[in-house]
């Protein structure tokens, strides 16, 4: 995962997680002990309630399946290595709706850089449906000469 990518998902993670006021964030990291295929783990510990809470976090660029399911098998994974209890989410730039309905097939919460989450936190269940989506804006048109103007403007 390249630096800038951890930052803005880390960035999601915080503002995700402020927004609910018993949430408190004690510590966001990137796991670099834990290298599959190049990827990170963004490990970040909570406390809800005053109840301790660990979240381990992977990054996908895209939702394509091969992606998307093997994030899953890792994060799955991941639990049965450390031994302890942890949260499992799925982090990507956009998620469909193919990909939500995996996450939620396998228990494993989800946001996206577009705004869209749905986290269980034990005390805490957060859902966010962002209508707003990040496109890139089309192509510009070029701009009409004096004369093809005067042609559009006579037609």
């Amino acid at each position: 995962m390249h630096r800038h990518l951890d930052s803005e998902a880390i960035e999601a993670l915080v503002e995700t997680l402020s927004q609910i006021s018993v949430i408190k964030v004690k510590q966001i990291c990137v796991d670099r002990d834990v290298h599959h295929r190049g990827e990170k783990t963004i490990l970040a510990y909570i406390q809800i309630y005053g109840h301790a809470h660990l979240l381990a976090c992977k990054f996908v660029a895209t939702c394509d399946p091969p992606h998307l399911e093997r994030a899953v098998r890792d994060l799955q994974q991941m639990e049965k290595e450390r031994g302890v209890v942890l949260m499992p989410v799925l982090i990507a730039g956009t998620t469909s709706e193919a990909a939500q309905t995996l996450c939620r097939e396998n228990n494993i919460g989800f946001l996206d850089l577009e705004g869209n989450a749905r986290l269980y936190l034990e005390e805490v269940f957060i859902v966010k449906r962002s209508l707003h989506h990040r496109r890139v804006p089309p192509a510009a048109e070029t701009l009409p000469t004096s004369e093809t103007a005067h042609f559009a403007h006579v037609a």
